[in-house]
């Protein structure tokens, strides 16, 4: 199997240069986010970068050892099935061709979205190591974004294996637990209590 070079995280490579906004390809532009199928981040980034859309995937290098001692280096996703896409709704829809993408997941909060990506880019361009952390680590308040459970509280008392984890909601007295994705909550920020 060939070695394929390391995909660059990033299209148009003038993307991040403009400190104060990203260039839009047109007026309609704004930021989605794509869900992709496992394993699949690096040809949708490829395909976009044929059709000229702009987009986004950050990516981290992962060292691991063989059990021969042997060092393997691979350069993956920093968010698993995620990456995202600047573009207007026929990129979104071009985006969409083929079978690669689970959904395409709208941004409310465009100015956010932004920064937060300038962020990861400036880690990831820093030369530090950098480290994907989940999304709401155990013990954090959460709060249901989507699905018929909109809007519910608990609390993530284990993460499982594929990015999934399980809120406690007490009713009751009681607790209840149940299966959720991250993309599927937000964690909650608790204002620091004064004496």
């Amino acid at each position: 199997m060939p070695i394929l070079p390391a995909e660059p995280d990033f299209f148009p490579p003038d993307l991040w240069d403009d400190p104060t906004a990203v260039p839009r390809t047109s007026a309609e532009a704004v930021w989605w986010c794509l869900h992709a199928r496992p394993r699949q981040e690096k040809a949708i980034a490829r395909e976009l970068r044929k059709l000229g859309v702009a987009f986004f995937l950050p990516q981290v290098l992962k060292e691991d050892r063989t059990p021969q001692g042997r060092k393997i280096r691979s350069v993956i996703p920093l968010f698993p099935s995620y990456l995202f896409l600047l573009g207007d709704h026929y990129d979104r829809l071009s985006a969409l061709q083929g079978n690669r993408l689970v959904t395409v997941l709208e941004v409310s909060n465009q100015e956010s979205l932004e920064r937060d990506l300038r962020q990861i880019q400036k880690m990831l361009s820093s030369g530090l190591p950098v480290q994907p952390e989940p999304a709401a680590p155990v013990g954090s308040r959460v709060r249901i974004t989507t699905g018929p459970l909109t809007g519910i509280e608990g609390t993530v008392i284990r993460r499982g294996k594929h990015d999934q984890f399980v809120a406690v909601v007490r009713f009751l007295g009681r607790g209840a637990t149940v299966d959720l994705q991250d993309w599927q909550v937000e964690q909650i920020v608790v204002p620091s209590q004064q004496p």
